[in-house]
């Protein structure tokens, strides 16, 4: 379940200016992290078509190890409006300045770069489905408004479930 907690959320994501920053300083391979987004409802009703009114990307450093063959692994967590919190974890491959991400059984993919040294965005890629490689049908449809996500880093402790 996502804390709510207030984030001062009015950021253009073409206003941003484009850093030289590492993805390797949000996601190492000794340190946990956690990154969020919880959309005001102010924003939603801004972007009436976006679906997504909270986000978290995660990494845990047992994670990917528990994972033999993985270079890394985050945990993708998305609610929807109206919806619940749907979690899949993802198997990522640094690429460059981005982290190339992939939902395993066909689940859409995404890639992650960093923005600012506290920032990342989520971008790219493909509609993400949440089924754990069963037939269930929980899927984030990437268009027309929940393209890009601009999340933010936060406390461990908002990304344990």
């Amino acid at each position: 379940m996502f804390r709510i907690v207030n984030l001062a959320c009015g950021f253009l994501l073409a206003a941003l200016p484009a850093t030289a920053q590492s993805i390797s300083q949000h996601f190492g391979a000794k340190a946990d992290s956690c990154y969020q987004r919880i959309y005001t409802a102010d924003h939603l009703i801004k972007h009436p078509t976006q679906k997504v009114e909270a986000i978290q990307l995660s990494h845990f450093v047992q994670d990917s190890a528990q994972m033999p063959g993985a270079e890394m692994v985050l945990r993708l967590a998305v609610r929807l409006r109206g919806q619940y919190t749907w979690h899949t974890p993802a198997l990522c491959t640094q690429r460059g300045a981005k982290l190339s991400c992939g939902i395993e059984c066909d689940g859409g993919r995404f890639d992650v770069v960093a923005r600012t040294n506290s920032s990342i965005l989520i971008t790219g890629g493909s509609d993400i489905y949440f089924n754990d490689c069963d037939a269930s049908e929980r899927v984030l449809q990437r268009a027309p408004d929940d393209k890009a996500f601009l999340l933010h880093r936060m406390p461990l402790s908002n990304c344990m479930n």
